[in-house]
């Protein structure tokens, strides 16, 4: 199972969070109080890339076949992907993801020759007359394309980094007593 990870490598965050550092004792509530805060906004965000179907870049999801056929938003069939989103927290981390199997390859995508096993095929269908029938056929061993769009759905938009660092500042006046 691949395990995706993005890490949020700005330096004006992680110089914000060394400032802070001599004011949160760690392991204190003050710093747990901000790690909790910026995880849960992490998931929020998050959360709203699905609603919005935009990468954390501001593109548009590819959409799925589904969302264009039956109407409705890609990756939200089931919203077994969307209600899966979690976070967490801890002295000195903040996190936000998924124990979904399948949300690797739909951020980064899937591009690859996969062999398909012999197997049966239920078709159904109607008659000119009107009258249904429905049957099950063999399928040989094949190989096929498999062909999965990527479509981000964890990272760091500008706008995120922006409310980061208002968390940060926020928790370090509350600190500070201002």
């Amino acid at each position: 199972m691949m395990e995706p990870r993005v890490q949020l490598d700005d330096q004006v965050i992680i110089q914000r969070l060394r400032q802070l550092h001599d004011g949160f004792a760690v392991g204190s509530a003050n710093a747990l109080g901000a790690m909790n805060a910026i995880a849960r906004f992490m998931k929020t965000s998050t959360q709203l890339r699905f609603t919005q179907g935009r990468a954390p870049d501001g593109r548009s999801w590819w959409p799925s076949n589904r969302a264009k056929s039956q109407g409705g938003q890609t990756l939200r069939d089931s919203n077994r992907l969307f209600r899966s989103l979690t976070w967490r927290a801890g002295p000195g981390f903040a996190e936000a993801g998924t124990n979904v199997p399948y949300a690797a390859a739909h951020h980064y995508g899937v591009r690859k020759m996969v062999n398909v096993p012999v197997h049966r095929r239920n078709m159904k269908g109607v008659t000119k007359t009107g009258r249904a029938w429905a049957k099950s056929v063999p399928v040989k061993a094949h190989v096929r394309l498999m062909f999965l769009p990527r479509r981000e759905i964890f990272g760091f938009s500008q706008t995120d980094r922006v409310e980061i660092l208002a968390i940060l500042t926020r928790h370090a006046e509350k600190l500070a007593g201002t």
